[in-house]
Order: C-alpha cells, then sequence, then structure tokens
C-alpha cells in the first residue's frame, strides 16, 4: 500500500519523525517515531498481533508546487 504525504515546498525532510494507528498488539517496523530521512520513499511493516499477518506500506513524500 501506497502513503503519499505533500508537504509546503522547501520544508526540510531530512529530519522527520511520524505517528501511525495501528490495531492493539499489533507492531510497526521501523519505528516512524523515529527521526528518518524522507528525500528517499520508506518503508514500514505492520505485523498483526498474533504475527500471521504482516503487510508493507510504502511511504513517498512529496513538495507542493512553489
Amino acid at each position: 500500500t501506497d502513503i503519499k504525504i505533500t508537504f509546503p515546498f522547501g520544508k526540510d525532510i531530512n529530519s522527520l519523525s511520524a505517528t501511525a494507528t495501528i490495531s492493539a498488539g499489533a507492531t510497526i517496523s521501523p519505528d516512524p517515531t523515529q527521526s528518518k530521512d524522507y528525500t528517499n520513499p520508506k518503508n514500514f511493516i505492520v505485523t498483526s498481533g498474533d504475527g500471521k499477518t504482516a503487510k508493507q506500506y510504502t511511504v513517498t513524500v512529496t513538495f507542493a508546487k512553489k
């Protein structure tokens, strides 16, 4: 699943952190609250609480036009 986020032109995306709401017991890796450089797409994997299901999410950050 792709997640696309648009920031104002010129925003520094070299050290962003994020929040995510997931089901109780589920996990997300890597930890989105840790600062990351979003100049390239970042992949996150959410795993269900029972560990049977995992889904990858790709976050892509772009800029609005000037």
